[in-house]
């Protein structure tokens, strides 16, 4: 009876020390995925600014399409109905362009939408972008400058949507 129970404790331990190496294995092979970015606190951002610029440094398409490329992250919005209030992003959105014309955007680590884009012309040196499945992140013109871009749409009484580069 003593070589029974010293079985059983021998197992438990086992047991125990096994799961206990599991969740540390677990816990200690994290990868950072583009959409796991952290995001870093946004002061309000200055549209007049970014509409210049994106003026001076977008003369053509292809410079657009090019500045697109690569990983974006929502900083903050403001809406037509809000003022001249601007709101934090209350999510953890990521946005991903390719250069093949692929994009990704991931709220909160899921994947809220993606497919293929184009740039769209929406009047005389005014462009935005046509996505294969809707977002309500990338619809309105689109204003880049450098390492910021937003989304613009108050015009039509949506929201602009404000990210920077990753």
């Amino acid at each position: 009876m003593n070589i029974h129970r010293v079985s059983k404790t021998i197992g438990l331990t086992f047991v125990v020390c096994l799961a206990l190496f599991v969740a540390m294995a677990a816990s200690s092979c994290r990868k950072e995925k583009a959409d796991q970015i952290t995001p870093a606190p946004g002061p309000d951002f200055d549209l007049v600014h970014i509409m210049t610029c994106h003026k001076e440094q977008n003369r053509y398409p292809s410079q657009i399409i090019s500045g697109l490329e690569g990983t974006w992250l929502w900083v903050s919005n403001t809406c037509f109905w809000s003022g001249d209030s601007t709101f934090t992003a209350d999510r953890h959105v990521v946005v991903t362009f390719s250069d093949a014309g692929m994009y990704q955007v991931f709220e909160d680590s899921k994947v809220e939408s993606e497919g293929t884009w184009k740039l769209s012309q929406a009047g005389d040196d005014v462009w935005s972008i046509s996505t294969t499945r809707q977002s309500r992140y990338l619809h309105g013109y689109v204003w880049l400058c450098e390492d910021e871009l937003v989304f613009f749409s108050s015009y039509i009484d949506g929201c602009d949507y404000y990210f920077t580069r990753r």
